[in-house]
């Protein structure tokens, strides 16, 4: 009868369960089990419960800096999770105080609705938390994430973990994920990973009269790493 070697976690890649054959001559070894898909529905905490086996292992220091009412950890939560924000602790993902690549992991989920565009998220507890006033403009915004985005890359050794959307803001589709890795790839990261957060569109819609775009029902969670060669 064949073994099944189970899952394991080292350094941030997951090996899938082996069912090791007891006749290699007729039949190889073969990988067993689920695949972790590129669209995960449910609520942020299913997202990280999904992707957690990838990207690190449950005993692994993880370092987030948007940790607001710790929402991501609900389902799964490493034991050498740190946690910050202005609101918690007053750490300001802007300015970290660690050295260059000394967390494994990093995740960064920033606001990113400016004014005007309120009314399509769940911004307000957002920008509460992380000190951002609401009258701030898209410019504004994405300068304060392009800050953000620099600042955990630099404490960031393996993996980057950052959660956006693309949203409309007075008319105007923006295209913020799209923005997100050009930026990065401007810091010397490799997009090394996108996965679909289906969480759905939520409650309303009954004052859209005229729909002229498709209705966002989803989020994504980009993963980089440094480029090679990169110091």
């Amino acid at each position: 009868m064949a073994s099944v070697h189970g899952p394991t976690n080292q350094g941030g890649v997951m090996s899938r369960a082996v069912e090791q054959s007891m006749f290699p001559g007729l039949r190889s070894d073969r990988a067993v089990g689920p695949l972790v898909p590129s669209v995960i529905p449910g609520t942020n905490a299913d997202l990280i419960d999904k992707i957690t086996p990838i990207y690190f292992a449950d005993d692994e220091p993880v370092l987030d800096v948007t940790y607001g009412q710790g929402a991501w950890w609900k389902r799964r939560r490493p034991t050498g999770l740190v946690g910050h924000d202005l609101a918690l602790d007053g750490v300001d993902f802007t300015d970290l105080p660690y050295g260059d690549r000394s967390w494994p992991t990093v995740c960064f989920d920033p606001p990113y609705i400016p004014a005007g565009g309120a009314t399509t998220t769940t911004a307000g507890g957002f920008q509460a938390a992380y000190g951002i006033d609401q009258g701030r403009s898209q410019s504004e915004l994405d300068t304060l994430m392009y800050a953000g985005l620099a600042e955990t890359a630099r404490v960031m050794s393996r993996f980057l973990l950052v959660k956006c959307a693309d949203f409309v803001n007075s008319g105007r589709f923006v295209a913020q994920s799209y923005k997100v890795a050009r930026w990065a790839d401007d810091l010397g990261l490799d997009l090394h990973d996108e996965i679909v957060h289906a969480a759905g569109s939520g409650p309303g819609g009954h004052n859209i009269v005229t729909q002229r775009r498709a209705r966002r029902a989803h989020s994504k969670l980009l993963v980089f790493t440094h480029r090679k060669g990169s110091v």
